[in-house]
């Protein structure tokens, strides 16, 4: 796996925002949206090149942010509906999770993609 014109500093700066407004989401404006915008700019340009076999190919970074959270939101539905663990909402009876956790996911997982890149000092080669 490779990036192609991954931009760190700005994209941990965002990662950081991402982060914090995890946290204070409860006492000050929830900023989800307009960082999600932010990610897709700052993430603009920069995809991730891979091989499956000897097959290669290429994805925009922020791509595969939202498909990483999509299905990290479909597994949370299927772990809930099976019984795993179950939501303030659905002891009464199993009720989808809400779709704005699908947002949630693909940001966590890109603020997760960050320390990864940085602890593998990943570094563009173009």
């Amino acid at each position: 796996m490779e990036l192609v014109r991954y931009r760190p500093r700005a994209t941990t700066a965002l990662a950081v925002a991402i982060y914090v407004n995890f946290f204070s989401h409860h006492w000050l404006p929830d900023l989800r949206w307009p960082l999600a915008a932010l990610l897709i700019a700052v993430t603009g340009g920069t995809s991730v090149r891979f091989s499956v076999g000897k097959a290669r190919y290429r994805m925009p970074l922020a791509l595969s942010f939202a498909l990483i959270g999509f299905f990290l939101w479909l597994a949370e539905n299927i772990a809930t509906y099976l019984g795993a663990w179950r939501y303030p909402h659905q002891l009464h009876g199993w009720q989808p999770v809400a779709l704005e956790k699908f947002g949630s996911w693909a940001l966590l997982i890109s603020v997760t993609f960050v320390i990864v890149a940085a602890t593998r000092g990943e570094r563009s080669p173009g």
